[in-house]
């Protein structure tokens, strides 16, 4: 008898274990997709061209943060992703003045708090904002 109830109660702790692995193993399946990662140059901010300016977004996913080049001073922000968005919080910066990037920089930080969604295809990553139009366009380095 005493044998029995081991084997039950050991029954039971291995199948609560198995079933919370594998939900583990899902919702980290699911978060993967749509968790940035690495590093990325921006092609395009709201359809111009801006390559030239070497602007940069630099995903820390076990800390989410972003931080970066923003044409003239580096730049550094907080992240979050739930099911298939993602919010980017208010970025900082150094205080440099770049007269000639400081109209870039600010529609640079306008596209990144304005994203909600984020596509990625191929080596691209696409920002969206809450009307599915696009703010930064980047290309994985």
């Amino acid at each position: 008898m005493k044998y029995l109830g081991l084997l039950l109660i050991s029954l039971t702790l291995f199948c609560n274990c198995n079933s919370s692995n594998t939900a583990t193993s899902k919702n980290n399946g699911t978060k993967n997709q749509v968790e940035p990662d690495s590093k990325y140059l921006v092609t395009s901010l709201y359809g111009k061209d801006v390559s030239e300016h070497k602007l940069t977004l630099e995903f820390d996913k076990a800390n989410n943060k972003l931080s970066g080049f923003s044409g003239c001073n580096i730049y550094y922000c907080d992240y979050t992703v739930t099911d298939s968005s993602l919010s980017i919080g208010i970025p900082g910066a150094s205080k440099r003045y770049c007269e000639k990037t400081a109209e870039l920089e600010k529609e640079f930080f306008k596209g990144l708090s304005e994203t909600i969604i984020q596509d990625r295809k191929n080596n691209l990553m696409i920002f969206k904002n809450k009307d599915q139009k696009e703010t930064i366009v980047a290309t994985k380095l």
